[in-house]
Order: structure tokens, then C-alpha cells, then sequence
């Protein structure tokens, strides 16, 4: 195929991640329904994309759908079109690219599947004319067999419920649903995106163009990539190579085991090739590699917040119990972290106000302390110690309310509320003025309303005071340690932060 477009150049993306308006062609009957198929008119009607730009539903057995004009197909739209979303079954294809190119469309993301993922060789070849076709017309496609866009700015979702304001993050993913629990997933916990694309079987934009164009955006900070097999392996080195070094770049690569790798294939029509290689790729970038999707959330909510910023392995552990404290001992050092004892004058500062009996002050820390001012002034000692790099603590403070049982169930809620946003407030002034990062770790032990109230209250204004959040103390270790050899292994390459 000639490559019409250089992927090196920002431009050549651009456009596609900000049109001005948007057909859907065979947006189904009943989009009210909530299947992934209507997603995509849903997510835009939900982000409000028609109040801005304009919006244009396609099918011929319709004449109105959510509210808006149906049309019969693209040639009956009088508007200029920047972006179409093929939703029609592959068969139908064909048609749509010869009004795509005749209307002078800038971009097509195809939802549609059923062409190269299959490995039917006429459909591997009907992929290959139908992209030909439309790069010859100077067209982008995005797919086949994919979720497509997500651009916040712009009011461009692919599913409900994504957020509607802008970050700082880039995602490229081959895997829509992956895509979307990304975005759902961390959207809990603060994180923000810049954009999300999800490009299936990446026929024409492949992740080496998504990674050009990340590594030059002024609204991406932080890359993350899900991938299952690698095309055009030199340009795809180059392009990580060259994102990596401007920019923290994580990838969580599929298909790493030979079950996986048939999935894989089956999926995206990716061939899984060597993991080592894909290793060593990532260490010749500088890109972290995350082993699991978990991994990857994790590693995001490092690079965004203040963890980042970690000096070396000591981690002072303020825990909730003794049985509590050694396994979370055990998880921090198998993470390569430590938990060193506190220095003499530390100790002898803590037991100025911390009794003896029933207490740990040398590192797992374990007070059990009701006052709050004690609590901040021990956690200001900890962090304060010659041997503390970064101070692990609970999410919420002790502080019990008065007149409980008075409360309405609207005042219950204002107070949790109060009290999260009070705790991730603290937690925040004593990172400021110790400047040492500050780790909350979130333990689910009670369920209900209110507890989810107080979890998802904490944990977005931790993110937006920097603070990192993670749901158990192995999760946070694991991160930081990889953060830690990571910028270990990039050294000789610019520093990032």
C-alpha cells in the first residue's frame, strides 16, 4: 500500500481528533437502548457533542432519531463532514467508502468488524482495497473492528458515562472494552484523559502513528498504550523510542502467553510475536512495560501524581494492625522497597506523646491514635525521618462525629463527604510541608452508601491534590518499585520529571 502521509508529522492526526461534525452511518432503530451498538449516538448525545458541532444520523428507515434528522445517507447531508462512524455490516461496506470519498470526508472510524480479525484471505484482501481507496482520497480510517474515539474537548465518547472533562492522558488501545474499562476505571479515582483512541485492527492508523502524534500533543503529559501485536516493527520502535523520551510512556501488552496469543489473533487478527523482544524494545525506549491491567491503572495514578517523585526505597509504613503490618511488610519488600527501622531521635520523638503499651513506633508504625492533631504530628515526624523516602498511610482519619445518632441521612452524607474531603485536605498539607510524597491506601472494610460516598469523595480530591490512592498497600509497593527501576533504566536518556 503507498503511504500517502507522514507519521512523523502531528498534523497529519490532528484533525481527526477535533472534527466539527460527526455522521453515524446505520445508527439502529431504538437507539435509546443501551447496547454497544448505540453507544456511539448516546456517548455524544451524553457528552453534549450536537450543542457545538454538528451531529448527523444515518439510516434509511428513519426520519428522526434522539431528537435529530435521520438521513438516507451521507450524499443527502448538505453539510461538509469531517468524521464518519461506519456502524453498517461489512457488506455494506463498499457502498459507504465510494459516498465517503465522493463527500470528501476527512476520517472513518469503522466499528464495523468482519474483515482482516477473521483470517479470511478475501476479507484480508477487501481490507487492504477498501483502506487503499480511501488513502488514495486523502481519507484517515480508524479500525476496522474498533471503538474509536474519545476526546473530551470535543464531546467524542464511545460509551456512556466517560467524563466530560479534558486531562492529561493519552490512550491508545487495540481492545475497545479494554478502552473503556481504562477510562471508566480510573475516572473513579481522578484521572483524567487527553484523549483515548481504541484502533482495532489498526489497517491504516496503527500504534506507531498514535504514538508520533501522543509525543507532540501539548495536552498529553502521560502515555498508555494496550496492545496485542506490533505492526511495521521499526516504526513502531522509532515512534515509542520517540515518545518515550519526551514523555512517561507505559504499555500493557496482550497475548504474552500462547492462549492469549490465539485470542489475540482471533480479536484483532494480531500476531503476538516474541514477549522478550517486546521487553527489550521497552528498554531500549525507556517506555515502562506493565505486566498486567492493573499495572497499568496503577502505574498511571503514580505518573500523575506526586508519587512520581519518589528518591529511593524507604517507605514508612503507618499501619492498622500487627497482622496487617507484617504481610504489608512482606508485599513492600518483595516490590524491592524497604521498611527500615526509624532512627533513635525519631523514636524518642514519637514517644513524647505515644504510650508504650500496645503501640510500634520503629517502622511499622501502628499508634492507634484517636486525636486528630496527634495523628498529623506523628505522621509529620515519620515523614520528617533521615530514612523515609515515601509514608504509606490509611485514607481516613480518626474522627469520630458527635451526635451520630441525630444525623438525617442527608446529613450522614454531607458529613462523610466533609470528612473524606477533610482527610485528603491533610494529607495533601503535610506532603506540601515535608515535601516527601504521601501514599493513601484505601481499604475496603465496610460496604454500603455512604462507604462508597466516602471512598470516591477521598480518593478524586487526593488525585487532585497529587496524592496517589491505591486499593492495597502490594498494588502501591509494586507501583513505586517499577516507577524506581524504571528511572533507573533511563538513565543516559532525558529526565522527564
Amino acid at each position: 500500500m503507498t503511504d500517502h502521509f507522514n507519521s512523523s508529522n502531528y498534523t497529519d492526526l490532528e484533525k481527526i481528533f477535533h472534527p466539527k461534525s460527526v455522521a453515524i452511518v446505520g445508527v439502529p432503530s431504538g437507539s435509546g437502548q443501551a447496547t454497544m451498538a448505540s453507544g456511539f449516538l448516546n456517548s455524544l448525545l451524553e457528552l453534549k457533542f450536537q450543542e457545538i458541532h454538528s451531529l448527523y444520523p444515518v439510516n434509511p428507515k428513519m426520519d428522526e432519531v434522539e431528537g435529530l434528522k435521520c438521513y438516507k445517507n451521507l450524499l443527502e447531508i448538505d453539510g461538509e463532514i469531517d468524521h464518519v462512524i461506519s456502524m453498517v455490516p461489512a457488506r455494506v461496506v463498499p457502498q459507504l467508502v465510494e459516498e465517503c470519498v465522493e463527500k470528501k470526508v476527512n476520517s472513518v472510524h469503522f466499528y464495523t468488524a468482519g474483515f482482516s480479525e477473521t483470517g479470511d484471505p478475501e476479507m484480508v484482501k477487501k481490507e487492504k482495497e477498501l483502506i487503499t481507496k480511501l488513502n488514495d482520497a486523502g481519507i484517515r480510517a480508524i479500525g476496522p473492528n474498533c471503538m474509536g474515539l474519545y476526546v473530551p474537548s470535543e464531546r467524542i465518547g464511545f460509551m456512556n458515562g466517560f467524563p466530560p472533562e479534558s486531562g492529561n492522558v493519552f490512550l491508545l488501545s487495540q481492545s475497545g472494552a479494554n478502552a473503556g474499562d481504562v477510562v471508566h476505571g480510573l475516572a473513579k479515582r481522578g484521572v483524567r484523559f487527553s484523549k483515548a483512541v481504541s484502533f482495532g485492527n489498526g489497517a491504516d492508523i496503527k500504534a506507531h502513528h498514535l504514538l508520533n502524534y501522543a509525543a507532540q500533543d501539548s495536552e498529553t503529559e502521560v502515555v498508555a498504550a494496550y496492545m496485542e501485536g506490533v505492526q511495521e516493527g521499526r516504526d513502531f520502535f522509532q515512534a515509542l523510542k520517540k515518545c518515550a523520551a519526551v514523555k512517561p510512556t507505559v504499555i500493557l501488552k496482550g497475548g504474552i502467553h500462547a492462549a492469549g496469543a490465539r485470542a489475540a489473533n482471533s480479536h484483532t487478527g494480531s500476531l503476538a510475536g516474541s514477549i522478550q523482544i517486546f521487553e527489550a524494545a521497552c528498554r531500549q525506549a525507556g517506555a515502562m512495560r506493565a505486566e498486567t491491567m492493573d499495572d497499568l491503572h496503577d502505574l498511571i495514578i503514580t505518573l500523575t501524581t506526586n508519587a512520581k517523585s519518589i528518591k529511593d526505597t524507604g517507605v514508612a509504613l503507618v499501619s492498622g494492625g500487627g497482622g496487617y503490618a507484617v504481610l504489608s511488610s512482606d508485599a513492600i519488600a518483595t516490590a524491592g522497597l524497604d521498611v527500615p527501622q526509624m532512627p533513635a531521635e525519631t523514636v524518642e520523638q514519637l514517644r513524647e506523646f505515644i504510650p508504650v503499651a500496645g503501640t510500634s513506633v520503629n517502622n511499622p508504625i501502628d499508634t492507634n491514635l484517636s486525636d486528630k492533631d496527634l495523628q498529623i504530628k506523628m505522621l509529620e515526624i515519620v515523614a520528617n525521618s533521615s530514612v523515609t523516602n515515601v509514608v504509606f498511610t490509611n485514607a481516613q482519619f480518626n474522627s469520630p462525629r458527635k451526635n451520630k445518632e441525630q444525623e438525617t441521612n442527608s446529613d450522614k452524607t454531607e458529613s462523610v463527604r466533609n470528612e473524606s474531603l477533610d482527610s485528603a485536605n491533610t494529607i495533601a498539607s503535610l506532603q506540601n510541608q515535608t515535601s516527601v510524597p504521601f501514599v493513601a491506601i484505601q481499604r475496603n472494610r465496610s460496604f454500603g452508601e455512604l462507604a462508597g460516598i466516602a471512598n470516591d469523595t477521598f480518593a478524586n480530591q487526593a488525585y487532585r491534590n497529587g496524592i496517589a490512592v491505591y486499593p492495597t498497600v502490594s498494588r502501591a509497593a509494586r507501583s513505586l518499585g517499577l516507577i524506581l527501576n524504571w528511572r533507573n533504566r533511563r538513565k543516559g536518556l532525558p529526565e522527564i520529571f
